[in-house]
């Protein structure tokens, strides 16, 4: 790539296939500020906005043989954002449900940090509880937020069992933390 001549996103993500660093960094440096808008304006995510745009570029540039110059670059970039803020949030929503019916303080004083991490405790402590069947698909998926397909993947389990087995264990969390 010269200087004179900045190619457009097709032709950067041609460049990019053929491991060219420049192009990895001209596509992230042209849509970063867009993306960051984008998240913010679509998702309610705070301070993990930064997160979620790595994330995205992260997986974008890992599958970008699978990108079709049929359709704009940047389509296909923020169709990866939505997904990826998508499944953040539903991790976090997981997360935030069991330990309390009602909502978590997110505030960073020091009291909600001690409720926070009390709640943290509480989980890990039931989660311990639980039959050895259900235990390590919760632990993966409610203290280390891996997405269910991740779950069935490191522990070879069909992924319908392992939907069954944390729909299950999140029953039995839910049920010994009100009660408790």
């Amino acid at each position: 790539m010269t200087n004179e001549y900045i190619p457009d996103d097709r032709e950067l993500v041609v460049l990019a296939l053929q491991k060219d660093p420049q192009a990895f960094s001209l596509l992230l440096h042209r849509h970063k500020k867009g993306l960051a808008s984008y998240i913010q304006q679509h998702f309610n995510l705070g301070n993990v906005v930064e997160d979620m745009i790595f994330i995205t570029f992260d997986k974008a540039f890992r599958k970008l043989e699978h990108y079709n110059p049929q359709f704009a670059f940047s389509t296909w970039l923020y169709t990866i954002a939505h997904h990826t803020c998508i499944d953040y949030a539903r991790k976090k929503r997981a997360l935030v449900q069991i330990p309390e019916a009602e909502d978590i303080s997110t505030s960073n004083d020091p009291e909600s940090e001690m409720i926070d991490s009390e709640e943290a405790a509480q989980l890990i402590h039931y989660i311990n509880r639980l039959k050895p069947t259900y235990r390590e698909p919760a632990r993966l998926r409610f203290l280390r937020d891996y997405a269910y397909e991740d779950i069935a993947r490191e522990l070879a389990i069909p992924l319908s069992t392992i939907k069954t087995r944390i729909h299950r264990a999140k029953k039995i969390l839910s049920q010994w933390i009100t009660s408790s």
